[in-house]
């Protein structure tokens, strides 16, 4: 394990690109830091402690990308949300969606009120622009996943993983393609024992430029 959480930044172009990706180098080091957290204990049957329920963990991530992604695509032009995607006759909803980019508008929100503890939307599927699937530790390619969103006319879904291991990241984004990922990008990636490696803040850069070229 990296003590410290000892950070190698590549790719950095210029002052407005650290700052525009601020959010996820942040993001990266207190994921980080959760790899630290005391091992899983088991009590009793059924009944363990000393770890984060890995729900809440990948709906930490996924919130925290979807509010980068509120903050630095075009103001007026998209709304981002977690949620299901209605069909045209509202009869079946797809699968769940980590991060929805959509034309403004929804059916319905669960749960709105001023200060949510959650908020889950429901959004006609001919309002997506793009659907991105965030995954904890990416090792390989979920190939339904897209093809299940071609039936509700999505055309862009992107992988965005908190992690991959570097010596497969080549394979996994080539993989990803040929499933009809329009690409994969991931927070930092992993050593083969699984201990952090590197970030590359020029992926946060083209990740964001992929969502904003969804927007066209």
């Amino acid at each position: 394990m990296t003590e410290g959480l000892t950070v190698i930044k590549r790719g950095v172009a210029s002052l407005g690109t650290a700052l525009r990706t601020e959010q996820l180098r942040g993001l990266a080091g207190e994921l980080q830091g959760l790899r630290h957290c005391p091992p899983l204990v088991r009590k009793a049957n059924g009944k363990y402690e000393g770890d984060i329920l890995g729900f809440v963990k990948g709906l930490r991530f996924s919130a925290r990308v979807a509010y980068f992604l509120r903050e630095q695509l075009p103001k007026g032009s998209c709304e981002v949300s977690w949620g299901h995607l209605l069909d045209a006759e509202e009869r079946s909803c797809s699968p769940e969606c980590d991060i929805i980019v959509h034309r403004e508008g929804l059916v319905r929100k669960w749960n709105d009120h001023k200060t949510p503890i959650m908020e889950f939307a429901f959004v006609s599927a001919e309002k997506a622009l793009a659907v991105v699937s965030c995954k904890s530790v990416l090792k390989q390619i979920d190939e339904q996943y897209s093809k299940s969103l071609e039936s509700y006319g999505v055309k862009h879904v992107i992988l965005f993983a908190e992690s991959c291991p570097q010596r497969r990241l080549a394979a996994l984004r080539a993989k990803a393609l040929s499933a009809g990922y329009k690409g994969l990008w991931c927070l930092y990636t992993t050593a083969k024992d699984g201990s952090f490696l590197d970030i590359n803040e020029q992926d946060y850069v083209d990740f964001l430029e992929a969502v904003k070229g969804t927007l066209l």
